[in-house]
């Protein structure tokens, strides 16, 4: 049996502007593993002045909780039942889970007005 050690994703913009990015398995192994099997998930976009997030209907707790991130990071932020894009590095109040990275088009995120429509699905 193979474990999957990341998982590539997309994160699809008002239908039209692509984000990449992956999860990677070691950061909260149970965290993903919950993540993976929900997706895709559809949701609309927050913006706080260091994250762009997202409900993703996942309830649970902090799994190796972390409260320093950096620009690009991804993470669960349990409070709010969202993913998390950081836009960029900042010291947290509150902990959240980091999950992955964005590998591409980070900008995107940092343009996307409050309200619009995201997808995340696994690349194939």
């Amino acid at each position: 049996m193979t474990v999957v050690e990341r998982y590539l994703i997309t994160l699809v913009v008002n239908e039209i502007d692509v984000v990449e990015g992956e999860l990677v398995r070691t950061y909260a192994p149970i965290t993903i593993s919950k993540l993976v099997r929900m997706l895709p998930v559809r949701s609309r976009v927050y913006k706080l002045p260091d994250r762009a997030y997202f409900q993703v209907g996942l309830k649970m707790d902090v799994e190796k909780p972390r409260e320093q991130v950096a620009r690009g990071d991804i993470a669960f932020w349990p409070q709010a039942s969202a993913m998390a894009l950081f836009l960029k590095d900042s010291k947290l109040t509150q902990p959240v889970s980091l999950i992955g990275k964005v590998t591409k088009g980070l900008e995107v995120v940092e343009r996307a007005p409050m309200g619009a429509s995201i997808v995340v699905k696994l690349v194939t």
